[in-house]
């Protein structure tokens, strides 16, 4: 196996030899390992914070083993150390690596960690309920299938309590919305607004708080009240 893997890693090494000039000692590590043992050097040094190093490992194992357990896991891993990383550039590379996994496996049941952390990596990068909804409609899309897909998975729970977050946020926009209309008396945009927040997030803390705003807004369209009928004097 360890001969095998000495192949293997020459054979990385090589490939990768076009971009970037290989760590000599890296071709002698792996070499002389097993797979479990190059996952097990590379969760190590990702435990020290050592991304760049540990995505080494994680991507030799990915690569060289794609239809591989451990190499499906490493791929994973090799996504983790992007989206560990913070900055808007690797989160944007956790985001390919993950949605890559999910498309390419869809019967893989670490799909779900995919899909949970393609829902972090997008609630992430959300700036709001006023602002660009992108990243909150993202998240939701991909948390829903998490819940629908793998109810029994240990990811599921978080990417319920993710998912609430999602469509409480995307309700109180549209709540904030039919607020304004209501208040330069736009009411039948107001009531657009807020018949779809009752339609598509129903279940949602916003969604109650609306009731007296929906009142409001169904009292302009009811019209006045007619008077009594005058009393007929008798005669």
């Amino acid at each position: 196996m360890r001969r095998a893997l000495a192949v293997v890693a020459l054979l990385f090494l090589v490939a990768c030899a076009g971009n970037k000039k290989a760590d000599e000692g890296f071709l002698a590590d792996v070499g002389s390992m097993t797979k479990e043992q190059v996952m097990e050097r590379g969760d190590a040094l990702a435990a020290k914070n050592k991304r760049d190093e540990a995505r080494k490992y994680y991507s030799f194992l990915a690569d060289s083993f794609p239809n591989d357990p451990l190499g499906r896991r490493a791929a994973l891993k090799v996504a983790d150390t992007f989206y560990n990383a913070g900055d808007l550039e690797s989160l944007t590379e956790a985001q390919l690596r993950y949605k890559d996994f999910a498309n390419r496996f869809p019967n893989d049941p670490n799909r779900a960690y995919a899909l949970l952390m393609l829902g972090k990596v997008s609630y992430s990068q959300q700036k709001g309920p006023l602002r660009d909804l992108t990243p909150l409609r993202e998240a939701s899309t991909n948390l829903k299938q998490l819940v629908q897909l793998f109810p029994n998975s240990p990811y599921t729970k978080e990417g319920q309590e993710l998912l609430s977050k999602c469509l409480e946020e995307l309700a109180q926009h549209e709540y904030l919305i039919a607020q304004f209309y209501a208040n330069i008396g736009a009411w039948q945009g107001a009531r657009q607004r807020l018949e779809y927040l009752y339609a598509n997030y129903p279940d949602t803390t916003t969604a109650k708080a609306a009731a007296p705003l929906m009142e409001k807004v169904n009292q302009q369209f009811q019209g006045p009240t007619a008077p009594p009928p005058t009393p007929t004097p008798a005669g």
